[in-house]
């Protein structure tokens, strides 16, 4: 694998050990999106909720990568979007989104991910940081990786967040929040704000790329409401170790309780959070 000759000698043996666990799953959830897309369409899917579906592919990258990551590090957790968590205990825990960005698969849209994430559990059985992530677009076979400490890579080069320092220069990504209307209202102040003071705003819709984008320097800065924890598992780890800072809305790491999350360049995180807090003040209760 590329990214294995990237990997320095004073990087510790089991952190690159379980990156290369990571991204050989993320790689085998990508073979079975790749190998049907355009095949399987809306016409084949199930619907889990508004604007949030299912299909078979979702349930077959999955299960490859579930079935992959627990043989090869036995008694650890694993989290999925679709059959939810399998084993409890032990010291780390996978979360993956098998396909991250199901209504474009499902339409022909070629935006989507496969985002494999580890956590690793800390006193009193407390889940802690992710320590390693690998998010791959199944189509381009790009790859971004992080180790935690270590660095983030795209394609086994070191990457970094963008350098940008003004909004009024920034093109910013986001998501809407589909799933949670209530929380629309929040989301179109934040967005007609944004759009009144960067240069661009561009909605892709698979979260775990516009994530890495962000740690790569494509987007300047990231924000969306509602997320899950396998959409940003491996993301948030990919923007912190490119330099980058990821929060929730109030600028602290509980991002993985709220769903609410912002990521960006140091000098760009403070101005996006301070849009989004004035948002949160100026939509109706």
């Amino acid at each position: 694998m590329q990214q294995q000759d990237t990997l320095t000698a004073q990087q510790p043996r089991e952190l690159k050990e379980l990156l290369e666990l990571a991204t050989e799953g993320a790689r085998r959830g990508a073979e079975i999106l790749r190998t049907h897309f355009r095949q399987v369409t809306m016409s084949h899917a199930d619907v889990k909720g508004v604007s949030d579906y299912v299909s078979l592919v979702d349930r077959d990258s999955e299960t490859a990568i579930r079935d992959f990551l627990i043989r090869e590090l036995p008694g650890s957790v694993f989290l999925g979007e679709e059959m939810g968590q399998a084993n409890h205990g032990g010291e780390y825990r996978w979360i993956v989104d098998p396909l991250d960005g199901t209504t474009n698969y499902l339409q022909g849209f070629p935006v989507f991910a496969v985002s494999v994430g580890l956590e690793k559990a800390v006193a009193d059985h407390r889940w802690g940081d992710i320590v390693v992530g690998a998010v791959i677009h199944p189509l381009t076979e790009e790859i971004w990786t992080a180790v935690r400490g270590q660095g983030a890579w795209k394609d086994g080069r070191p990457i970094h967040v963008g350098h940008k320092d003004k909004l009024a220069q920034a093109m910013l990504g986001t998501g809407f929040p589909y799933r949670a209307k209530d929380l629309f209202r929040i989301y179109l102040d934040s967005l007609e704000a944004f759009s009144l003071r960067c240069s661009g705003i561009r909605r892709p819709g698979a979260a775990a790329l516009d994530l890495c984008w962000t740690a790569d320097g494509t987007f300047d800065g990231f924000w969306e409401h509602n997320l899950s924890p396998w959409d940003i598992a491996a993301g948030s780890l990919i923007i912190e170790e490119a330099g980058g800072i990821f929060t929730d809305f109030h600028g602290e790491r509980n991002f993985f309780d709220s769903g609410n999350v912002v990521g960006a360049n140091p000098p760009l995180h403070p101005q996006m959070l301070e849009i989004i807090q004035d948002a949160f003040g100026r939509a109706p209760a």
